[in-house]
């Protein structure tokens, strides 16, 4: 998927995979709460791995005038029909141009040729703005799907087919 100056596409080299786990580390302090990085630590130290595996997705946003990765989200198989979007984020320089629309989308279509016909997500209460992009796509919110804190996050649901 492209535009005149991103590409949405996979990680293409080990230097790009590289890359990604220091970009999601910004985006655990940017926010500062645990909530929605259980297991991260692990999650970073084989990123590509865990997100190469079957059953698992990883796409990025790159700057074709740079190269430069201005985002990225991922998804995991929770059930043969049941993905989870994860990790969606976009560098503070990057937001305001529809990435992290774009990057969903990718996720969701890469989900939804792959057959799964439910995707989910959790999102922390205080990320309004990726809430109002959830719902924009057709999410819906749902009860906890995965042991979550509802007090602690919203959790949303996308039938894909």
């Amino acid at each position: 998927m492209m535009n005149e100056n991103y590409t949405i596409r996979a990680p293409e080299t080990q230097a790009e995979w590289d890359i990604i786990p220091a970009l999601l580390r910004d985006y655990h302090r940017e926010f500062n709460d645990d909530t929605c990085f259980t297991s991260f630590d692990a999650e970073m130290a084989d990123i590509s791995g865990v997100y190469s595996s079957p059953g698992s997705h990883l796409i990025i946003a790159v700057e074709n005038k740079t190269m430069q990765i201005a985002g990225c989200v991922a998804m995991r198989s929770l059930s043969p029909d049941i993905a989870e979007m994860k990790r969606l984020y976009v560098v503070p320089s990057h937001r305001g141009i529809q990435l992290g629309k774009k990057l969903a989308v990718g996720i969701i279509n890469y989900a939804t040729e792959n057959n799964y016909s439910r995707m989910l997500l959790d999102t922390m209460h205080t990320m309004s703005a990726a809430q109002e992009l959830y719902r924009l796509l057709g999410f819906h919110l749902i009860g906890a799907y995965n042991d979550q804190d509802l007090l602690k996050v919203a959790c949303f649901e996308k039938m894909l087919s």
